[in-house]
C-alpha cells in the first residue's frame, strides 16, 4: 500500500492551493433574507489497492459548487448553483484505473447545472420547485465525491405542529453518483433506480455479462411520491413514505432515545427498520421471472459516551431479509440509512441479490480530540462483519477495519481521511481503500 501513500501526500500538499487562506472575502455571503453567492470548492484523493490481480485505481478530483440567491420578495426567492468536478489533465488513460464515482458514468469530469428553482414560505409552511438538494433517509443528496446526488422535484414543508416536520414531495428526477443509466443528467426516478437484477439481451437472468435493468424500459418514466414525518427531539421519530407508480414502495421508520447516566456518562439507543416491494409492472416482470422485490431490514444501534475522556463506544446490528429470489434496490436513490454500512455486493452464479438474508454487526470507538486541545477534530476506529447467507452466496463474508479522521479547521475549511482494510475470501471484496478530502465552504 505504499504507492497509495505516497500519492495521498503529494495529493494533500498540491491541493492546499485550493484552500483560499488569502482571500476568504473575495465571495460575499449574506443572511437568509438578503441575496448572496455561495458555494463550495473540494479537493479529493482516492485510492484502491485492489487483491486479486484486478488493477489499482489511483484518482485525483477538484471541484465544488458556486451559487446566488436572491433576496426574498413578497415570500419568493429564486436559487441557482452550478456544480464542476475535473481532474486538471491528472485522470489515468485506463478507466479500469480510475475511481467510478469521482468523475460520469464513462470516467470523464462533467459540469451540471444541479440547482435551479423557485421557494416561497407562508409562516412556517415553506414551498420549493425545482432542481433541489434533497434530505431524507432514503432519497438523500449524499455527497461522498465531488458532486451530490440531486432532484427535480416539488416540495413542501411545513413546521406549524411543535418539534414536528411534515414533507410532502413528488420527486421527479435525479442526478449524481447514485443513478444508473447517467451522473450528469437529469433522468426519470424510474430509469435511474440501482437494482442488483443483471439480465441478458433476451431479458433472462445473466450475472456474467448481463446488465442491469432498466426499469423505464418495464414500467416508463415514473417519479416518487414523498411523504414523510419527523418529531420530537428526544426520543426523535422518523416515518416516511417513497411511492413509485408500478416501480417500488418503501416504508420506513426509525426512533433515537438519549438518556443522561449521570454527570460523566450518557448513552443513544437507536432502533430503525424498512420495508420495500415492487409495485404494478415491476411487479408482474419479476414474477413473470420467479423472482420479488420484497426484502426489508431490521437494525439497532447502541452508544455510550464518557464525556471527561472524549470517548464514544458503539455497537450496531442489522439485518436484511428476503430470499433466493428476491432483487434488491439498496440504496438506489442515495440514501444510505443502515447503521451499519454495506458494502455494493455482486450477485453471483444464479442469484438475483447477494444482500438478502445477511447479518451486518458493527463496533466502534469515536475520540473526541478536542479533550486533548485539537478542537473540532475527532479520530474514530471501527471493525464490521458482514455476514452473507451462504446459501444465497458461499465463501463472500467480509471483514473491514475503518480508520476515520475529521477536522474542523476553521468555520470554512474542513478535512477527512477515511481509510478502508477489507478482507475476504471472495477477492471482489479484498482492497484497502483511501479517501483523503479537504473542503472550504463560502
Amino acid at each position: 500500500m505504499r504507492h497509495i501513500w505516497q500519492k495521498a501526500f503529494l495529493f494533500v500538499a498540491a491541493s492546499g492551493a485550493l484552500s483560499p487562506a488569502y482571500g476568504s472575502d473575495v465571495v460575499a455571503s449574506g443572511d437568509s433574507n438578503t441575496g448572496h453567492i455561495f458555494g463550495y470548492i473540494k479537493a479529493m484523493y482516492v485510492a484502491d489497492d485492489k487483491k486479486g490481480g484486478r488493477p489499482n485505481q489511483s484518482t485525483p478530483g477538484f471541484g465544488g459548487k458556486l451559487g446566488g440567491e436572491t433576496s426574498e420578495y413578497a415570500g419568493f426567492k429564486l436559487k441557482g448553483a452550478w456544480y464542476v468536478t475535473t481532474d486538471l489533465g491528472l485522470r489515468h488513460e485506463d478507466p479500469r484505473k480510475t475511481d467510478a464515482y469521482m468523475f460520469d458514468l464513462d470516467k470523464t469530469p462533467y459540469s451540471l447545472l444541479g440547482e435551479m428553482q423557485l421557494s416561497g414560505k407562508l409562516g412556517k409552511t415553506e414551498l420549493i420547485f425545482g432542481r433541489q438538494e434533497f434530505l431524507s433517509p432514503i432519497i438523500n443528496t449524499y455527497e461522498y465525491r465531488i458532486i451530490p446526488n440531486l432532484f427535480e422535484a416539488y416540495t413542501l414543508i411545513n413546521r406549524d405542529i411543535p418539534e414536528t416536520t411534515l414533507t410532502l414531495a413528488y420527486v421527479a428526477k435525479m442526478s449524481g453518483l447514485d443513478g444508473l443509466v447517467t451522473f450528469s443528467e437529469f433522468r426519470s426516478m424510474s430509469q435511474q433506480t440501482y437494482t442488483s437484477l443483471q439480465v441478458a439481451p433476451d431479458g433472462s437472468l445473466d450475472n456474467q455479462g448481463g446488465e442491469t435493468v432498466d426499469i423505464s424500459k418495464i414500467v416508463g418514466h415514473r417519479g416518487v411520491l414523498a411523504t414523510g414525518i419527523e418529531f420530537g427531539k428526544n426520543p426523535q421519530l422518523r416515518l416516511w413514505n417513497y411511492f413509485s407508480a408500478d416501480t417500488l414502495n418503501t416504508v420506513y421508520f426509525d426512533a433515537r432515545l438519549k438518556a443522561r447516566l449521570n454527570q460523566d456518562f450518557s448513552s443513544t439507543i437507536e432502533g430503525q427498520a424498512y420495508r420495500v416491494f415492487a409495485l404494478g409492472g415491476f411487479r408482474d416482470y419479476l414474477a413473470q421471472r420467479g423472482l420479488n422485490a420484497s426484502y426489508g431490514l431490521l437494525g439497532v444501534k447502541g452508544t455510550l459516551a464518557h464525556q471527561p475522556s472524549g470517548i464514544s463506544i458503539g455497537l450496531a446490528l442489522n439485518h436484511f431479509t428476503g430470499n433466493k429470489n428476491t432483487v434488491t434496490a439498496f440504496g438506489n436513490w442515495g440514501g444510505y440509512p443502515e447503521f451499519v454500512t454495506m458494502p455494493y455486493l455482486y450477485a453471483e452464479s444464479k442469484g438475483a441479490s447477494a444482500i438478502v438474508g445477511s447479518y451486518l454487526s458493527r463496533a466502534t470507538i469515536l475520540f473526541d480530540l478536542g479533550v486533548f486541545g485539537f478542537s473540532e477534530q475527532s479520530v474514530l476506529l471501527g471493525h464490521a462483519h458482514i455476514n452473507i447467507d451462504e446459501s444465497i452466496q458461499s465463501d463472500s463474508d467480509i471483514k473491514v477495519n475503518t480508520l476515520l479522521y475529521r477536522a474542523q479547521i476553521s468555520s470554512k475549511l474542513s478535512a477527512r481521511v477515511a481509510i478502508d482494510a477489507r478482507h475476504s475470501k471472495n477477492l471482489r471484496y479484498d482492497n484497502e481503500f483511501i479517501a483523503l478530502a479537504l473542503r472550504y465552504d463560502f
